[in-house]
């Protein structure tokens, strides 16, 4: 694992560069500028879709699931993430912005068409992230489906056999709108609400943990996982890069394989969104597949 180029290491370089500066995925003001209006508007509209469920799952399974996660997806997240998973025998959900492919972020340089290619190859599920890392609250509908198309053709451009299933909501921004829109071109949709996803789950909003050092420690992951065995629910870990320095975003490759290793000594299924969600349908995953 230590042939991979680290993520600290690639901001290095950035600063020694014309691309200083992250150019992909920055973080985002929660107001916008909007009016009090407007913010009163959108407080009500998050809260309907945290709480409206117009799409459901009633789960299925026989024994806890556990899914590995990584947004935008940095390079480090699709080479020594990637790996990690591999040495578990698993496999991991990418949600991709075809935009950012190659360029800077906050978790380091973004994965590569190549890279994204030679991840899929291995057995790992590519998902979307709208093309351009759009907050889709923000957005309106005509925009929200230009988004999802040209990833799409991006994504499928890049190797013929993707068939991309599942979303991930950018900065975890979703609206009522955005939700109901989204959901419809999409198996799931996951958001960054906190928690396992247990008994009749909301496929327009799954709920997640977010696996980053800056947040979360060994004893609030072991935690989490107890609790999601106790009820035989789903639990989905969020990430960015991976890196002995990551960034806020992301993940040290202690801490994921702490990860890793209590999941499995937990007894849970570790598997990808798509498989997941054929299991929790009572249908098997694809025969040979972890995708």
């Amino acid at each position: 694992m230590t042939t991979f180029t680290t993520t600290s290491a690639l901001r290095k370089e950035a600063v020694a560069t014309d691309d200083a500066a992250p150019a992909f995925a920055l973080s985002r003001s929660d107001d916008d500028g909007q009016s009090r209006l407007a913010r009163v508007g959108g407080k009500l509209s998050r809260f309907m879709a945290r709480n409206i469920a117009m799409k459901t799952l009633t789960m299925r399974n026989d024994r806890p699931l556990v899914t590995f996660t990584f947004d935008d997806a940095p390079a480090s997240a699709c080479t020594l993430g990637a790996a990690m998973l591999e040495q578990y025998h698993a496999r991991g959900t990418f949600y991709i912005s075809g935009g950012g492919c190659g360029l800077m972020s906050p978790g380091g340089r973004l994965a590569t068409a190549d890279q994204l290619k030679a991840l899929y190859a291995s057995g790992h599920e590519i998902g979307c992230h709208t093309f351009s890392h759009a907050a889709l609250a923000a957005v309106s509908r005509v925009a929200h489906v230009a988004e999802l198309k040209h990833n799409r053709t991006f994504l499928q451009g890049i190797h013929t056999d993707i068939v991309v299933r599942n979303f991930a909501y950018p900065y975890g921004d979703l609206s009522f709108a955005a939700k109901r829109c989204v959901e419809t071109h999409f198996d799931s949709c996951r958001s960054l609400l906190p928690g396992a996803n247990v008994g009749v789950v909301d496929l327009g909003a799954l709920k997640s943990c977010e696996l980053q050092n800056s947040s979360i420690g060994r004893e609030d992951i072991q935690d989490v996982i107890v609790e999601t065995v106790r009820q035989n629910g789903w639990l989905s870990f969020v990430s960015h890069d991976v890196d002995r320095e990551p960034s806020r975003f992301g993940v040290s490759p202690d801490l994921l394989e702490f990860a890793l290793n209590a999941a499995k000594t937990a007894r849970c299924q570790v598997v990808t969104v798509e498989s997941a969600l054929q299991i929790s349908s009572g249908v098997a995953a694809r025969s040979g597949s972890q995708r």
